[in-house]
C-alpha cells in the first residue's frame, strides 16, 4: 500500500488552517477542512454549527474531539440500547462507528477534530497531551494544536525535526497489512 506523502520514511509536513480548503459534509449540513487523507483514512477539522446531523459513513470507524471552548452533545439511536446521549467535553475523544449518525448540538458554533478509518484496513487513536519527542516507527502521527489548528504530520519512522511544544491533539494512524 502506497500512502504517498505518508509512506514510511517520508518527510514531516506542516499545514495551517489557511493552507486547507473547506469541503461540504457528505450530507451537506456543514463543512470540514481536510488535514490529511488517503483512501483508507482521513483527518479533518469540521465547523460544528449549533445544530446538525452527522453524515453516515458505512464501513468506517470515527474518532471525534471538540477543539473549541464548549462541549458538544451527540444524540442518536443505538441498535443495542435505544437512544444514546453523549456530551463530549472540549479536548475529550469519543469513538463510534461511521454508521451512527447522531444529532449534534452545541451552544455556539465550534470546531472539532475528526478521524475516520476504513474498518479492517486501518486503526486510529486520538488523545490530548504533550507531543512526542520523536516520530513513531510504525504509525503516522498527526499533531494538531487546538488553538491555532496548525498540524504537523509525521510519517512512520520520519527522522525530521519538528516543532510542536505545547499540548496538542495526538492522532496515531496505523495501516493494517492485508494478504
Amino acid at each position: 500500500m502506497n500512502d504517498g506523502p505518508y509512506t514510511s520514511g517520508a518527510p514531516a509536513r506542516r499545514t495551517t488552517r489557511d493552507d486547507r480548503v473547506s469541503v461540504r459534509w457528505r450530507n451537506g449540513q456543514g463543512t470540514t477542512q481536510v488535514v490529511a487523507e488517503t483512501e483508507l483514512w482521513r483527518v479533518s477539522i469540521a465547523d460544528e454549527p449549533t445544530s446538525s446531523t452527522f453524515s453516515v459513513i458505512d464501513g468506517y470507524d470515527r474518532l471525534f474531539m471538540p477543539i473549541g471552548e464548549v462541549p458538544i452533545e451527540l444524540t442518536g439511536a443505538d441498535d443495542a440500547s435505544g437512544v444514546v446521549r453523549r456530551v463530549v467535553e472540549p479536548l475529550q475523544t469519543i469513538a463510534f462507528p461511521g454508521e451512527w449518525a447522531p444529532e449534534c448540538r452545541v451552544e455556539a458554533p465550534s470546531r472539532a477534530l475528526n478521524v475516520m478509518v476504513r474498518r479492517g484496513a486501518a486503526t486510529a487513536t486520538m488523545r490530548f497531551g504533550e507531543p512526542p519527542r520523536v516520530a513513531d516507527p510504525t504509525a503516522l502521527l498527526v499533531l494538531v494544536d487546538p488553538v491555532t489548528e496548525t498540524a504537523v504530520l509525521l510519517p512512520p519512522g520520519c527522522a525530521d525535526a519538528f516543532e510542536m511544544t505545547t499540548p496538542c491533539a495526538i492522532v496515531t494512524i496505523t495501516t493494517l497489512d492485508h494478504p
